[in-house]
């Protein structure tokens, strides 16, 4: 209630305050009813809290392979992707893991939205899981004029590979491996077959896997490149997802 006091208001009209201050009527929003907690909504923001998190961690190990280019979007992009994840996962609102979930939902997640991977490589590597210690990348005999998209000036390409190794239920990141694969787009011979990679994930707390790749385009002049890719020219997405059987 306000009452009317000398001309000027002094109390609360539905969710307005007067007060008066050096002669001046002065009008605020008063203070919001507070919204209790329901223990779902509780366990709703566990979940959430464990989504975000790990995205975070999965943005900065997978920096790499993103090198800052990725959209404005994609750490929001990644946590709807984390969430289809957990939904796979049985266990009730607050207590679900990326563990328990199906981790190979994040497979093919490209952290440029407009630039995906398919687009720019026409097949696709074979990467597997050899019992509980090695990950194995086999890319396909393939021909470099035929089967990788080439922008004008590029005549040399790198394939970045980061293999990382998480405890999400931790959240910390136990180990990584990086390759890279130069390709050299003026060689006598279009057609390129790669050896077998094998990559050791038998390390103390490691849960769980994920491989980034992403496309690096070099125009190379004598001892000299030059990066070709900018925020419209990035090929980098998650190839690879596992978890690690205990």
């Amino acid at each position: 209630m306000a009452i009317l006091e000398n001309g000027s208001l002094k109390g609360l009209v539905g969710n307005l305050v007067f007060r008066k201050s050096n002669k001046k009527t002065i009008v605020q929003t008063g203070p919001g009813r507070k919204t209790k907690q329901t223990q779902a909504t509780k366990a709703a923001a566990r979940d959430f809290g464990h989504l975000s998190t790990a995205g975070s961690r999965i943005r900065n190990i997978m920096g790499e392979i993103h090198l800052n280019m990725h959209d404005g979007s994609m750490h929001n992009r990644l946590i709807n992707h984390l969430k289809r994840v957990i939904w796979a996962n049985s266990a009730p609102v607050g207590e679900k893991t990326i563990r328990g979930g199906k981790i190979d939902r994040l497979i093919n997640f490209q952290f440029v939205e407009k630039c995906h991977m398919h687009d720019y490589m026409h097949f696709d590597p074979e990467i597997k899981m050899l019992g509980t210690k090695l990950v194995s990348i086999k890319f396909p005999k393939f021909n470099m004029q035929k089967d990788i998209h080439r922008p004008k000036y590029c005549n040399l390409i790198k394939i970045n590979l980061m293999i990382a190794i998480f405890n999400f239920d931790k959240q910390q990141y136990i180990r990584w491996h990086k390759h890279q694969i130069p390709i050299s787009l003026q060689a006598p011979s279009k057609d390129i077959e790669l050896e077998e990679l094998l990559f050791d994930v038998d390390y103390q707390d490691a849960e769980t896997v994920l491989i980034g790749m992403n496309i690096e385009y070099y125009e190379r002049f004598g001892e000299n490149s030059s990066l070709l890719n900018n925020k419209d020219l990035h090929p980098a997405a998650i190839v690879g997802a596992f978890i690690i059987e205990s």
